[in-house]
């Protein structure tokens, strides 16, 4: 993948623009960091021993969502819920229930331990995530994506070489998390501004 140089000052659009959020919402903490810094320091902050495969995994995430999961729908509800049964309910404070990875403020993973933690089935979750519309992304968009980390890398942000990161192939299958990432347990979401996620997540999560 060719990665190519951003312009500075690219603009995102902030959630709270795009839909009407209550001040007390969990939406309205998540759209404070759109920013594809911010997106960065809140993942260092979760998991300061990550490589550099967990920011593309980040990346990838951000611009293609959960595509490749969704495509088969029998096998999303089987991973889920095996996943789920592990999933330690009282862990749920150690991480926020969304944490935004797309600049456009759209899209976020869903932690699972904070979603069982605030009683919220896993036949639920399924139901959620399975009726979200493909998202679609480009690769020319994870190329600009990434070239903005390298430039996070040169200013001293993220604890890489840019020179290594910029001549790092992204996989041809999305990848797995390093070994020093940390316990991790999410799905992704494709579109917190679409008006159905929202409600989702007000009732779900927020018990509005």
């Amino acid at each position: 993948m060719r990665v190519v140089f951003p312009t500075p000052g690219r603009p995102v659009i902030a959630i709270r623009a795009l839909i009407s959020i209550p001040a007390d919402s969990i939406l309205s903490g998540v759209h404070g960091e759109t920013e594809l810094e911010g997106i960065v320091r809140a993942e260092l902050r979760l998991h300061p021993h990550l490589a550099p495969v967990d920011l593309q995994k980040l990346l990838v995430q951000a611009v293609f969502g959960g595509d490749h999961l969704l495509l088969d729908p029998k096998r999303f509800r089987r991973t889920l819920r095996e996943e789920w049964v592990r999933l330690d309910a009282s862990l749920g404070g150690a991480v926020p229930p969304l944490q935004v990875i797309d600049p456009d403020g759209r899209t976020a993973r869903l932690h699972l331990d904070p979603c069982k933690g605030r009683g919220v089935s896993v036949d639920e979750v399924s139901r959620f995530l399975l009726s979200q519309p493909l998202k679609g992304g480009t690769e020319d968009r994870l190329g600009s994506l990434w070239a903005e980390v390298v430039d996070l890398a040169l200013r001293g942000v993220v604890p890489f070489d840019a020179q290594t990161l910029a001549a790092l192939p992204f996989p041809s299958s999305p990848a797995h998390h390093s070994s020093g990432y940390g316990p991790a347990a999410y799905r992704i979401v494709h579109d917190l501004t679409e008006p159905a996620t929202a409600a989702w997540v007000a009732r779900r999560l927020e018990g509005r």
